[in-house]
């Protein structure tokens, strides 16, 4: 502990340097406000995109509360919580549940559950619907304790010095890459609970430091039991980044133990254990009761396991534990490597890599996804942290900067997680931010000192730096958001191709190409017309070579313009109180594939796919969960079969079906509604669709792209 510490003693600070945290008269109110500007306008100006992108992201409407699948694991785990125990619903999981002692749980945290039960307490009309208000919550929070977390490094390091106009500037700039230049901005593109766990990690996180960065600038009873919230509810949503700010706790209770303190911070000791263990205490016993053991999980008891043949065989080549030292190097490089970013002359020019990470040495990973490098898509952060590593262990450091020196090892301990676990995705750089974070506040801090001795012409420079760099990570980042994903709509896939057609059309049009089937797999941005513009597609660049059904369902590719025949919407309506016993109701063939609707209960149905003539296996399932249906108001059902895909999904029952298709169709919609009801039926089947699509982007691509 000795080697990355130093004395606390007032004597041993520069004059400038000695000062509070909360001091703010005198010489440092002009200061203050203009650093309380210019942040509040940086991070102001981020939040911008940052809301299109959570609330709109092509979809060409608002959406406070837009959803995708999975979206209600906390609010079913909230439920569970008012009933008095933690486990869910049998199936309401689907793959995601882990099994112990035959009941599903969400290896989810309880901070997201906890905050929703004033709403889940009261109505269940919100569920599904919360994630996006709830990362919005995240962000503001990470903004504000991002922002108070500069100003108290910056006091540590230089007290009451005066803070001009440029570096006001800067610290806006910064705070702005610090979040809207961040992965934050690509967890926004997708509101789904993986990425509101990740978003509520950084935010708790971050304040967790700012308050243990108190308590070591000037311990009091307040800060001491405010880091022990902020702690507890770290702890509770994400393990690793809540293993990190216990073990920061308890560093800091082994500086106030040391000889040279315990004088002045005898009274701390004992407080600060306790910061340290009541929260990896009660995560422990969360952990033991929801998966059978204190810490960490065994991915042996998820259900993909059980259903996915590559992820058994990862596990097997991993020991049993998906951990070890033997991913590294794959991880290592995806996340660090300076070329972790893809830059085209097609709008918008910046995105995430076109093809899934790569694996590195002979190892078996669980999977890889196209993945950012932070030192790529965060140029300004990255080159911060590292000077804010090398100000903070120097052997003379400035003011008190020696104090982040301990919470700087925990930070990096919280990415440990991520960098031994094999699976590799861009949502996991937010294991990282919270150690660029506060390694790029030092950073800041003292480039500045420096700059402001060597004139104004050195200030100009630094300050366009700041500008240039913080503004090529916000444009990475956001860019990385809009383009395509394995989750988009086809509204959404068009939105965005019709609007780089636009901006680029020249680029756009390299990027089409055509044939008669689609392939399994091409570079993320690649556009395929099949021959006669029977469908339009985009690559996500996602690789789906261990997950066979997927791959045949040509997952990596997103539907732009599908033609006539393919997209069905179904009005079904029942007339009569439905019964268990009730025959099932045909909506569509397609050949021998049936779409049927089959009673599950009193007033409920259940979506399934008959025969569909692919491959036998347990997945995907080809039953929707129970939906409850209301006599007499009629509801719509979606279906697609489309031959390009080789696919068929029918949805808005019960989650849906989504599942390979063989065979050639057509598809024909059982429609009742138009005939008279003389023979006894109590349901009507009416196809709503409108007139067949035109296809017009696809035919204008390929006349541009020089192949029509």
């Amino acid at each position: 502990m000795t080697s990355v510490l130093v004395s606390d003693n007032p004597q041993d600070i520069p004059t400038d340097a000695r000062t509070d945290a909360g001091a703010g008269a005198g010489p440092h109110d002009r200061g203050l406000r203009r650093f309380v500007a210019a942040v509040v306008i940086g991070f102001g100006a981020v939040t911008v995109p940052y809301l299109l992108v959570l609330w709109d992201l092509w979809t060409g409407r608002f959406d406070v509360f837009r959803q995708l699948n999975p979206d209600n694991f906390y609010d079913l785990q909230g439920h569970a919580m008012l009933e008095g125990h933690l486990w869910v619903p049998k199936g309401s999981l689907g793959i995601e549940a882990f099994i112990h002692g035959g009941r599903d749980y969400t290896y989810f945290g309880l901070f997201p559950s906890l905050i929703r039960l004033p709403v889940l307490a009261f109505t269940q009309a919100f569920d599904g619907r919360l994630t996006a208000p709830s990362m919005l919550i995240a962000w503001f929070v990470t903004g504000i304790f991002a922002s108070l977390l500069l100003w108290r490094v910056r006091v540590l390091l230089r007290g009451d010095a005066a803070i001009g106009m440029a570096e006001a500037v800067a610290s806006g700039v910064t705070l702005a890459a610090l979040t809207g230049g961040s992965v934050l901005v690509y967890l926004a593109s997708s509101p789904k609970v993986s990425h509101e766990d990740l978003a509520w990690s950084v935010a708790l996180t971050v304040a967790a430091v700012f308050a243990l960065l108190g308590v070591l600038e000037r311990p009091s009873w307040g800060r001491v039991g405010a880091s022990g919230v902020l702690v507890l509810a770290a702890s509770l949503d994400r393990a690793p980044t809540g293993y990190a700010c216990c073990l920061a706790a308890a560093f800091i209770a082994g500086w106030f133990a040391l000889p040279r303190n315990r004088s002045t911070s005898r009274r701390w000791i004992l407080p600060m254990a306790l910061v340290a263990v009541v929260p990896l205490t009660l995560m422990g016993l969360v952990n033991w009761s929801k998966l059978g053991t204190p810490f960490g999980l065994s991915e042996a008891d998820q259900v993909w396991t059980q259903v996915n043949h590559h992820r058994r065989q990862y596990l097997a080549a991993s020991g049993g534990s998906g951990f070890g030292l033997q991913f590294l190097p794959s991880t290592l490089t995806a996340y660090l490597q300076p070329g972790g970013a893809h830059f085209q002359s097609a709008f918008p020019w910046i995105t995430l890599p076109t093809s899934p990470a790569h694996t590195v040495g002979n190892v078996i990973l669980d999977n890889t996804l196209p993945t950012d490098s932070f030192t790529a898509s965060m140029p300004l952060i990255t080159i911060l942290a590292a000077w804010g590593t090398v100000s903070a262990f120097r052997p003379r450091p400035i003011g008190r900067v020696a104090l982040t020196r301990v919470l700087l090892i925990a930070m990096v301990a919280a990415t440990s997680g991520v960098l031994l676990f094999g699976y590799v995705a861009d949502r996991y750089l937010a294991d990282f931010l919270p150690f660029l974070m506060l390694a790029g506040c030092v950073g800041l801090v003292d480039v500045w000192r420096r700059l402001e001795g060597r004139g104004r012409a050195a200030i100009a420079g630094g300050l366009a730096v700041v500008v240039v760099l913080g503004g090529i990570g916000i444009w990475a980042n956001v860019g990385a958001a809009l383009t395509p994903s394995s989750i988009w709509t086809n509204a959404q896939a068009k939105k965005f191709l019709t609007t780089q057609l636009a901006i680029s059309p020249g680029a756009t049009a390299s990027m089409v190409r055509t044939g008669d089937r689609l392939p399994y797999f091409a570079p993320a941005g690649t556009v395929f017309a099949i021959s006669n513009c029977s469908g339009l597609y985009v690559s996500t660049g996602f690789g789906y070579a261990t997950v066979p059904p997927q791959q045949l369902m040509h997952e990596t590719w997103d539907p732009v313009e599908q033609g006539p025949g393919i997209n069905h919407l179904v009005q079904v309506e029942f007339h009569h109180r439905i019964l268990p016993s009730d025959p099932a109701v045909t909506l569509l063939t397609w050949g021998r594939t049936r779409v049927l609707l089959v009673p599950s209960g009193v007033n409920s149905v259940r979506t399934v796919v008959e025969d569909p003539g692919g491959p036998s296996g347990v997945w995907p399932p080809l039953s929707a969960a129970p939906h409850a249906v209301t006599p007499g108001v009629a509801f719509y059902v979606e279906i697609m079969t489309d031959p390009n895909l080789n696919a068929i999904l029918a949805g808005g029952v019960g989650g849906g079906v989504l599942h390979y298709l063989a065979g050639t169709g057509p598809a024909v919609v059982h429609v009742t509604a138009e005939q008279p009801m003389t023979d006894g039926s109590q349901v009507s089947v009416t196809d709503t669709n409108g007139p067949p699509p035109s296809m017009a982007l696809c035919r204008r691509l390929v006349k541009v792209s020089g192949d029509g």
